[in-house]
């Protein structure tokens, strides 16, 4: 028995003096330069793009003399390119720019990118420069826009759009309606059509909870397409 246990003892001694089995360590991982330098330079490119989206739409404005040099940099400081999502009639994700005030430049995109998601359908956003800045032409096309240097219709009071804070979405499908009158001519409103705006929609939703008003709850006439922030006081000029 003594020499069993002797056995024993020294079987356990070498066990625990003998060098623990090491693991191989994880690699790390490692993020060259390359990637980050491509990453920088990406980035770069779209405020470049952004920046001259922005400069391009102010020049036709004063090409068509709608505005002066001198007002549109005074709009250039208030502004913002912003490139936003959009799911079109055919299911495809597309992006596209859209100018805004600078204060919810960041807010617009992710309003967009939620509505992309919910499997809202826009028809198009093209450039307000393709319409020569006409309301009435960018809306026939049911072109979703946001800035436009105008004046509200039929009034002397500059709109929400001069200054990026009002939203028109698809605005022959969510037409301006006052008793007969429509707005644009042959525009329909059909709340079951997929691009409609109405209270049950998710777009509705998604507006109302960040802060925009909608035109569609106006009284006596509706603007189904008109979206707007009146959170941020700006000068006229």
């Amino acid at each position: 028995m003594t020499g069993w246990i002797l056995k024993l003892s020294l079987s356990l001694l070498l066990i625990s003096c003998s060098p623990a089995t090491e693991r191989p360590a994880t690699p790390s991982k490692v993020v060259s330069k390359d990637s980050t330098i491509g990453s920088h330079n990406a980035k770069k490119d779209s405020l470049k793009e952004a920046k001259d989206f922005l400069e391009n739409e102010l020049k036709s404005l004063i090409d068509l003399k709608i505005i002066n040099k001198k007002k549109s940099d005074k709009l250039a400081e208030i502004l913002s390119a912003v490139k936003v999502e959009f799911l079109n009639p055919d299911g495809d994700r597309k992006e596209a720019f859209l100018i805004v005030h600078k204060e919810v430049a960041s807010q617009i995109k992710s309003i967009f990118k939620e509505i992309a998601d919910s499997g809202f359908v826009i028809d198009k956003i093209e450039p307000m420069s393709k319409y020569k800045w006409s309301d009435d032409s960018s809306m026939v096309y049911n072109n979703t826009s946001c800035f436009n240097y105008r004046l509200v219709s039929g009034t002397r009071s500059m709109s929400k759009h001069a200054y990026g804070l009002a939203l028109d979405i698809n605005p022959f499908w969510n037409p301006f309606v006052s008793g007969k009158r429509v707005s644009p001519k042959g525009a329909k409103y059909d709340p079951a059509k997929n691009g409609t705006i109405h209270r049950k929609a998710l777009i509705y939703k998604i507006f109302i909870k960040n802060g925009w008003k909608w035109g569609g709850d106006w009284k006596p006439y509706q603007d189904y397409q008109h979206f707007f922030y009146d959170k941020i006081k700006v000068k006229t000029f």
